[in-house]
């Protein structure tokens, strides 16, 4: 297959997997809710628990949700042949998550498809931002969304500036482009960040109030 075939291919078919909404499903299924309009309204595995009560389901949708990350990578790896083609699905994988083209553009925040690609091509960003996360959280306030903004935003940058040879020692699979990777890192980082950017402001505001 040509290779800007497929790089739009491995692309299309990372979206789709994406935006199967895992979260609406399953609570649909068990309990009847819509999570559009339960909790926070996110579809993603901490609504799902939230809403429902079960922690069972939290888990079986963060697994899944990760599970289409992994997915799109080794589909991308088959279509596409070169590194641009997992690059292009990763990005798309968790931007379909976010905006499921199922849900009308509603959608999760993207962190369960991101570790699945991580855990896919190169475990380091997720490393760092488990380590950044913790820092956030532990460093500047208690809260999750808080420590997810500083896990997203420290890792963009720490990966920008991380060393070809570093990363190359943690791929899962070569060839692997390290310009490709860190401009891949960091869109799925800028879709994250974007999802959070309504909680963080929520957050702001309830400080500012107390």
């Amino acid at each position: 297959m040509h290779l800007d075939v497929g790089v739009f291919v491995a692309a299309a078919i990372g979206y789709l997997l994406g935006s199967i909404p895992t979260g609406w499903l399953l609570v649909r299924l068990v309990s009847g809710k819509d999570l559009r309009h339960e909790g926070s309204t996110n579809i993603g595995a901490r609504n799902s628990y939230e809403v429902t009560g079960k922690a069972w389901i939290g888990m079986t949708v963060a697994l899944i949700d990760a599970a289409k990350g992994v997915v799109a990578v080794v589909l991308a790896r088959w279509i596409g042949g070169e590194f641009l083609a997992v690059a292009s699905a990763a990005v798309s994988v968790v931007i379909g998550h976010n905006w499921s083209i199922f849900l009308r553009g509603r959608g999760g925040r993207g962190l369960a498809p991101a570790a699945g690609v991580a855990l896919a091509v190169n475990p380091l960003p997720l490393g760092l931002w488990l380590l950044m996360y913790a820092t956030g959280y532990y460093a500047v306030m208690r809260h999750v969304h808080v420590g997810n903004v500083a896990g997203t935003l420290g890792t963009a940058i720490l990966i920008v500036n991380t060393p070809g040879g570093l990363i190359h020692r943690f791929a899962m699979f070569d060839p692997l482009d390290v310009v490709q990777f860190k401009l891949a890192v960091v869109g799925m980082c800028v879709a994250i960040l974007v999802r959070h950017l309504e909680p963080i402001s929520q957050l702001l505001r309830q400080h500012r109030q107390d």
